[in-house]
């Protein structure tokens, strides 16, 4: 950096007037000042993390402890208004509703993003709040799941849609998931079967949207409709008349996603891809063999399909480099 002495023999050589040379010692002074001012902006975007957060643990462990003593229309009052206090705050946060409806053509600032925590901790509130409020029956519980989860994902797909961060696509899918889940319930009920394929069909559903584009965090809506996708599928391998259902659906994602990742060259599919082949082919030669095969047999062929993906994966590196270097 130049000295003030350097400087002061360029206003000596006329290449600087007095005026300029002050213009220079004032940006100089401000990007010596820079650090500190980007921890007191870092310290006041996690202050805003840590207050939504503390507000909503605050709002349960509030009604947890009173529950007994409120009435039904006190607890979705008192809901309520903490789900109404936290989507305020998302508002203000964000600049107001003139700026939360021009944060999508903006780039990312932290206050942008404590908005999007603090509007997704609002949906997730108000999906509490409409479950509460709903009438209690044991023959509609999974509605009523369903109809909350619903509710909040409204307000967090609209959040997104203004605002898209990694938070309001978490809150999303999450809330979808409940939704979905809980609706299936209500029609054809949860056992292992319809579980394992509504979870598998949803991861494919995100998926799909990450690949179009209509999620922004590409990676990161791939990266969670894949392990979706997965867990579903692996559900199925807990009862024999699924078990093949477990390792055909595996497989199938596990080829699809290497697909995508020829396509896309992105790592996520790629490691999903090689992870869901490494466990269906394992468990289709354990049920295939009628369990004939030893359980040291499964990670050795396990640790094959890892090796050669590796293999194939470092060819491919290489060759893509040396063209690169043409």
């Amino acid at each position: 950096m130049m000295t003030d002495d350097g400087l002061q023999r360029l206003v000596d050589d006329g290449v600087l007037s007095d005026d300029q040379l002050a213009e220079v010692r004032r940006a100089l002074r401000e990007t010596a000042a820079g650090p500190p001012l980007l921890s007191r902006v870092r310290w006041a975007e996690v202050a805003g993390y840590l207050g939504g957060g503390l507000v909503l643990t605050g709002a349960v462990l509030l009604v947890a402890t009173s529950w007994e003593r409120l009435s039904e229309t006190a607890r979705t009052v008192l809901l309520g208004g903490f789900a109404a206090l936290l989507l305020v705050a998302g508002v203000v946060a964000a600049g107001g509703v003139a700026g939360l409806l021009a944060a999508r053509s903006r780039g990312q600032t932290a206050r942008l993003r404590v908005a999007a925590v603090l509007l997704a901790l609002g949906a997730g509130s108000t999906a509490l709040t409409v479950g509460v409020a709903m009438p209690e029956s044991a023959d509609s519980d999974a509605w009523v799941v369903s109809i909350a989860g619903a509710s909040g994902l409204l307000l967090a797909a609209a959040g997104y849609a203004l605002l898209p961060t990694v938070f309001g696509l978490v809150a999303s899918i999450g809330l979808g998931l409940v939704a979905v889940m809980a609706g299936m319930d209500a029609v054809v009920g949860l056992d292992l079967l319809p579980a394992g394929l509504t979870l598998f069909g949803s991861g494919l559903v995100v998926i799909v949207l990450a690949i179009l584009r209509v999620l922004r965090e590409r990676l990161v809506g791939l990266a969670l409709g894949s392990g979706i996708a997965l867990f579903g599928a692996q559900q199925l391998i807990g009862q024999d008349d699924t078990a093949p259902w477990a390792y055909l659906l595996s497989f199938g994602l596990g080829a699809a996603l290497l697909a995508v990742h020829y396509w896309l060259r992105s790592w996520v599919p790629l490691v999903f891809g090689v992870i869901a082949i490494a466990l269906a082919v394992p468990e289709a030669i354990w049920d295939l063999t009628d369990h004939a095969v030893g359980g040291a047999a499964i990670p050795l062929i396990a640790g094959l399909i890892l090796l050669a993906a590796s293999a194939i994966g470092l060819r491919r590196y290489r060759e893509r480099a040396a063209t690169a270097g043409k």
